[in-house]
C-alpha cells in the first residue's frame, strides 16, 4: 500500500515538471521593442470564444491536446460534424509553387505619390509614428503605383490569411484533395470572419504539419521544412523574404493561448521569426486574384475574390463590434468610411495588440476607378486609434475617383480581365 502511494506521488510530480516545463519554454519580450524583434502578439479581436478541446469535461493542458493521437477539430466543426478533409493517395507529399513568378510591371507614378504623402502628413498630424508605417497603392487601369517603405517586412497580423487560402485554392486545383467542399466551412470562417481556429486547421493541412510539443532537433527540422513550403510556394514566385508560416493565435481549440512547443520552437531563441510580409506583396496578390484574375487559376481567383467581397451596408457590418468576439471587416478599417460610396470592397484586414494592417481593393465599375491600397502599421498607437484607417481610406478615396472622374484611364492594364472579373463577382 505505501508502495502503491509513494508511485502516484512520483508520477504526479514527473507530470507536473513536464506539464510546466512545456508551458514555460522561453521567456517573452516586449513586442515591436526598439531594441528587440517583436515578440507575441496575440490577437486582440478575430478569437472565438473559449473552447474546450474536444468536448472535454475539463479543459486539458496544452500538452495533452498536443499529444492527441487523433486529429483535433474546432468545437463548431464537431458540433457541424465536419468532415476531415482528405489528400489523394497518390499525394501525400506533394509541394506546388504558386503559378506567378514574376510580378506585374508597374510604373512609379508622381501623381500617386502625392497621395501617399498626404496620407503620411494625415498620419503625422495626428501623432502617429511614420516610421512604422508602410503603404502601398495602385491604380489598376492604369498600372501606377507608388508607396512608402513598401519593401519593409512586418508583421502583417491577419492578413496573412489570404496567403494561406491562395496555398489552400493551389492544391485543390492541383488535384492534391480529394473534396474540395471539405474545405468550404474552413475557408468561410478563416476569410470572413478572421477565425484563428480555422486558419489554424487549414495551415496544419496543406503544410502536413500540426502543433506539437517542443521536438528533438532532427524531428524539429523535419516538421519546420514542411510548415515552410508555404513560404516556398511564394518565394519561387518573386515574393522576396516572405515568412508566412507561423499560426495566429490565441488558438483556443489546442488550448495555445500564445505560441508553446513546437510553434514557440519556430520563432527561434532569441525569438526574431514572426510572420514578415511587405505592402508591396499584399497589394501584389490582391491585384493578381480580385483583379487580373491570375492568382492559381482564373476559376480560383473567382473564388477566392468572392470570399474577401465585403459588405460596406451599415445595416450589416454595424451587427457587430469589434469588442465582442466576432470578427469585424469593415468597423475601424478601410470600408468603414466607404459606407455612403457605391464602390465594391474586397480586403483582408487584420489587428493585434501592435499592429493594424489591411489590403484591401476598392472599384467604382468598370467605367469608374479601381485601385488597390495596402497599409501596414506595426505600432501600438495605430492599433489603439480606432479612426485612422477609415480616414486615410476616405482621403485616399476622393483623391483616386477625382483623379479619374473626368478623363478616361489610357494605357490600362488587364482592362479586358477586369471587366469579365466585376461581372462574375
Amino acid at each position: 500500500m505505501t508502495l502503491t502511494i509513494v508511485g502516484v506521488l512520483i508520477a504526479t510530480l514527473i507530470t507536473k515538471s513536464q506539464t510546466e516545463h512545456f508551458a514555460t519554454s522561453s521567456p517573452k519580450q516586449v513586442f515591436n521593442s526598439p531594441t528587440t524583434p517583436p515578440v507575441l502578439p496575440v490577437q486582440v479581436i478575430a478569437t472565438s470564444s473559449p473552447k474546450q478541446a474536444l468536448n472535454s469535461s475539463t479543459t486539458p493542458s496544452p500538452k495533452q491536446v498536443l499529444n492527441s493521437p487523433v486529429e483535433v477539430l474546432p468545437d463548431w466543426a464537431i458540433t457541424k460534424s465536419l468532415p476531415i478533409p482528405s489528400r489523394q493517395a497518390r499525394q501525400k507529399d506533394s509541394e506546388i509553387v504558386y503559378n506567378l513568378k514574376t510580378p506585374p510591371n508597374f510604373k512609379q507614378s508622381q501623381e500617386l505619390q502625392a497621395i501617399v504623402d498626404d496620407v503620411i502628413n494625415l498620419t503625422i498630424a495626428q501623432g502617429l509614428p511614420k516610421k512604422a508605417l508602410s503603404i502601398t497603392l495602385i491604380d489598376t487601369k492604369t498600372g501606377e503605383t507608388a508607396g512608402y517603405q513598401q519593401d519593409t517586412p512586418r508583421y502583417p497580423a491577419s492578413v496573412v490569411k489570404l496567403f494561406w487560402m491562395v496555398v489552400l485554392y493551389a492544391q485543390i486545383e492541383s488535384g492534391i484533395w480529394k473534396n474540395e467542399k471539405d474545405f468550404t466551412p474552413y475557408v468561410a470562417k478563416m476569410i470572413k470572419e478572421s477565425d484563428n481556429e480555422a486558419a489554424s486547421f487549414i495551415l496544419d493541412k496543406v503544410t502536413q504539419t500540426h502543433s506539437e510539443p517542443e521536438l528533438e532537433s532532427e524531428k524539429f527540422k523535419s516538421w519546420k521544412n514542411k510548415r515552410q513550403q508555404v513560404n516556398r510556394f511564394f518565394q519561387q514566385a518573386g515574393y522576396k523574404d516572405i515568412n508566412i508560416s507561423q499560426k495566429t493565435f490565441p488558438i483556443d481549440y489546442l488550448n495555445l493561448p500564445e505560441p508553446k512547443g513546437s510553434e514557440l520552437q519556430m520563432l527561434g531563441n532569441p525569438i526574431w521569426n514572426w510572420n514578415k510580409i511587405t505592402t508591396k506583396q499584399g497589394a501584389r496578390l490582391l491585384y493578381e486574384t480580385c483583379y487580373a484574375g491570375q492568382a492559381v487559376s482564373p476559376q480560383a481567383s473567382k473564388k477566392m475574390c468572392t470570399w474577401l467581397k465585403r459588405d460596406l451596408n451599415p445595416k450589416v457590418w454595424q451587427k457587430k463590434s469589434p469588442d465582442s468576439d466576432g470578427f469585424n471587416p469593415v468597423q475601424t478599417f478601410l470600408g468603414e468610411s466607404l459606407s455612403d460610396t457605391n464602390a465594391r470592397f474586397y480586403s483582408k484586414a487584420g489587428w493585434v495588440s501592435r499592429s493594424r494592417a489591411e489590403t484591401a481593393m476598392i472599384s467604382t465599375g468598370n467605367n469608374g476607378v479601381t485601385y488597390i491600397l495596402a497599409i501596414f502599421a506595426e505600432d501600438s498607437a495605430y492599433a489603439d486609434e480606432t479612426k485612422i484607417f477609415p480616414q486615410i481610406s476616405r482621403l485616399v478615396y476622393n483623391r483616386m475617383t477625382s483623379r479619374h472622374s473626368n478623363s478616361t484611364p489610357k494605357g490600362a492594364i488587364h482592362s479586358f480581365t477586369h471587366s469579365r472579373i466585376q461581372e462574375r463577382l
